[in-house]
């Protein structure tokens, strides 16, 4: 179970448009960011069937405001074929009141050689669903279906150790999204390499690549340090970095400028309390060139029966 907070403690609204004519009031801009603070509860529970069989059932709820409330549904399947390789299925379900409902079905495998050699593919299919109401009230789930996408997204990752310290992965993910407005491509080029530490330090770093045919392109490396205080209580510290460019009209009305940069420090406590029950403490602090500044408190835990 986790409970999250989430607010920005600074955020300025972007300048007014000016109307062409002068007895016309003055129009804002829709915001970067509206609608906080955030309250979101995750739980999660997982059912063991055997050595080689085990069933996971979430449940999210977001509390964001009284049009944007979503709950989510989620179960996986996996199965050890052997046992170093494990089959696994997905389903998803989202509804938001009135405007948006969605699902979505996965299907992957996995191969670890005793974490020397890891490699998994996975296939996702998403089908998002938008409403208009035509009852006048805008959180009614009578209207007229008006909006549709389909999105097929494959993925592929290989995690290779090159000695007892020492790991790199790749990761390639894949978006095909058809819509009635149109269709999009995306692809995400991930690196990571992992480092372990005499001092009982991990030491991690990442770079991600984004780019789509629609005109948007972003670049984020991150770093993380997690230090073991003591056998049963770990500390992670990560740093990233996010930039991003439009093309020309590409870029929404609510973005100041033609590209969005952001930094995010996270701090996350790990504490085995007992065999049976973990506490997860977690802080994170998220700047922009947007004029956002936002603090996300959450706390957890796991508890094994």
């Amino acid at each position: 179970m986790e409970y999250q907070y989430s607010d920005y403690n600074s955020y300025r609204y972007p300048d007014p448009i000016a109307p062409e004519y002068p007895d016309v009031e003055y129009q804002q801009v829709d915001p970067y960011i509206a609608e906080f603070p955030e309250l979101r509860t995750l739980v999660r529970v997982t059912q063991a069937f055997g050595p080689h069989t085990g069933l996971q059932i979430r449940h999210q709820y977001s509390d964001l405001s009284q049009s944007k409330l979503q709950r989510l549904y989620y179960t996986r399947l996996a199965h050890d074929l052997t046992t170093m390789t494990n089959l696994y299925g997905a389903y998803q379900y989202l509804e938001q009141p009135g405007n948006l409902f969605g699902y979505m079905l996965l299907a992957g495998i996995r191969h670890d050689r005793a974490g020397w050699i890891l490699g998994e593919a996975s296939f996702s299919y998403l089908r998002n669903h938008s409403f208009s109401s035509v009852s006048g009230d805008p959180y009614a789930q009578s209207g007229a279906l008006n909006s549709l996408v389909q999105t097929y997204a494959p993925m592929a990752s290989l995690r290779y150790s090159l000695d007892q310290f020492t790991a790199v992965m790749i990761r390639w993910e894949g978006f095909w999204a058809q819509g009635e407005r149109g269709n999009a491509t995306s692809f995400i080029y991930t690196g990571y390499v992992s480092r372990y530490l005499p001092t009982n330090t991990a030491l991690h770093l990442m770079l991600r690549y984004y780019d789509n045919d629609v005109g948007v392109r972003s670049l984020s490396p991150a770093v993380e340090v997690a230090q073991y205080l003591r056998w049963n209580l770990t500390l992670r510290v990560s740093y990233r970095y996010y930039e991003n460019e439009f093309d020309p009209g590409a870029a929404s009305s609510a973005v100041e400028g033609n590209s969005i940069r952001s930094h995010s420090l996270r701090t996350h406590l790990e504490w085995q309390v007992g065999s049976d029950l973990k506490l997860n403490f977690n802080y994170r602090r998220y700047l922009s060139n947007q004029q956002i500044r936002m603090n996300t408190y959450l706390v957890g835990f796991e508890y094994l029966i």
